[in-house]
């Protein structure tokens, strides 16, 4: 048997060894310093609607006994109801700042209540337990994905993730709960490397029935950590039967289906097909055209194992992002399982920093909604007295000339970055080492090459 056969079986176990050069743990303390001081500040600072909204849902619930009136996105808005109902108590006089339309779909909060709400005197606490549950799964998505790469590149790993600024923007600033997800979808991946197939599974599919990202995923994972091809089939049955059974459980209690309200409210499937090609008569979708095509071309190669799912795992993310409208907060989705790409190149560190310029820039197109006004808690006239982004860049170039520029350099970028790790990992660079046990081009001088 070869060094890099022994090794392989390790490397799936997630028994790689644990040390780490006292300069590195340095680095790995100073790196969770630095993005815990700038959460901390910006936590109490800066507020959307949508966290306002989801809380507001969870007080009815509470309050009221309506724990399934929101049947849209049941479990996310179920851990929120569970996390309101410990925190209440922290929040004194609190029972008038919430919304009652919030539940209404199409209606939503209205900016009485909004600014009911900016007015509590103990706003900077309530923004902070709001958000704690974010952070904490921040925090948590950052050591697992450390524990996704080889010891001398932890630090590394958890800057590109606890340091990144899509990561900070959405969580902290915009304050969404994806990060929730998120955790979800790379713990699955860390239980599944270590061995626990169908723990990891269970956490997948209920990080999808929370956010539907992880659902693209859910096929990669049945066949990345298959035992044989019907054990494959019968993870995704399994999946299936776990949504299957949620929808029926809350069809029976609430008299309205999760998937229907989902489908039939939301914007998320429309997104999906919104960019078509002309054929004929007739639109073809890209996006489900593009997603099947790479889903075909990975079950074509060899691709069992860790490394075979986040690099088609990450490739569907970055798909997703790049071919569909994104919201602010989706862009996130991006991030995850990109990470453990990152660290072995640095062009695609460079690359992602291209994506989070662009991204920038991008979010002048929705004005001061998603830039100044999320600092509305630190007061509306300072907020009031910043220029508008969308006046500002409408100013110096048309919308019509700007957007779509920049709206395609990202998604070239976002393509690349798919592309790239696709070559990566046919190319045989596992991400806790260089295939071989050759070092990579970036490697760290103290690199240790024990697994």
């Amino acid at each position: 048997m070869t060094a890099s056969a022994a090794t392989q079986p390790a490397r799936e176990s997630g028994q790689c060894p644990a040390e780490i050069p006292r300069a590195g743990l340095t680095l790995v303390t100073a790196v969770w310093l630095a993005g815990l001081l700038v959460r901390l500040a910006l936590m109490p600072a800066t507020f959307h609607s949508d966290l306002y909204q989801i809380y507001s849902r969870a007080n009815d619930a509470v309050t009221h006994g309506a724990w399934l009136s929101w049947s849209g996105q049941v479990v996310i808005q179920q851990i929120h109801n569970l996390w309101f109902l410990a925190i209440r108590p922290l929040l004194p006089g609190s029972a008038g700042i919430w919304s009652a339309y919030s539940g209404i779909a199409g209606v939503g909060a209205q900016p009485e209540e909004l600014q009911r709400f900016l007015e509590y005197a103990y706003l900077g606490r309530a923004l902070v337990l709001m958000k704690l549950p974010y952070l904490l799964a921040d925090a948590l998505t950052g050591w697992l994905l450390t524990w996704l790469v080889a010891p001398a590149w932890r630090a590394r790993a958890l800057a590109l993730w606890w340091l990144n600024p899509l990561v900070i923007y959405t969580s902290m600033v915009f304050g969404r709960h994806d990060s929730l997800s998120v955790l979800a979808l790379v713990a699955a991946v860390t239980l599944a490397r270590q061995g626990h197939r169908l723990p990891g599974l269970l956490l997948l599919g209920l990080g999808g029935l929370a956010r539907f990202f992880p659902l693209f995923v859910l096929p990669l994972y049945a066949v990345a950590y298959r035992r044989s091809w019907r054990q494959a089939v019968a993870l995704g049955g399994l999946a299936v039967g776990i949504w299957a059974g949620v929808d029926l459980a809350v069809l029976g209690l609430a008299g309205e289906s999760p998937t229907l309200a989902l489908l039939g409210r939301y914007p998320h499937i429309r997104y999906l097909v919104s960019l078509s090609l002309p054929v004929g008569d007739e639109l073809l979708p890209v996006l489900p055209l593009a997603y099947a095509l790479l889903l075909l071309w990975w079950l074509h190669e060899p691709n069992q194992g860790t490394d075979a799912f986040l690099a088609g795992g990450a490739a569907t993310m970055l798909l997703l992002i790049a071919l569909m409208p994104f919201n602010p907060q989706y862009v996130l989705w991006a991030v995850p399982l990109l990470v453990p790409w990152l660290v072995v190149e640095r062009r695609l560190i460079l690359a992602h920093a291209a994506q989070v310029i662009l991204y920038a820039i991008w979010l002048a197109r929705w004005g001061s909604s998603v830039t100044w006004a999320l600092f509305q808690p630190l007061g509306k006239d300072l907020v009031e007295r910043l220029p508008d982004p969308q006046l500002v860049a409408a100013a110096l170039l048309p919308a019509e000339v700007w957007q779509p520029v920049v709206r395609g350099l990202f998604a070239a970028v976002t393509l690349w970055l798919a592309w790239r790790v696709l070559v990566l990992w046919r190319g045989g660079v596992p991400l806790t080492g260089a295939a071989g046990g050759a070092p990579t081009t970036d490697a760290p001088g103290n690199e240790e090459r024990a697994c």
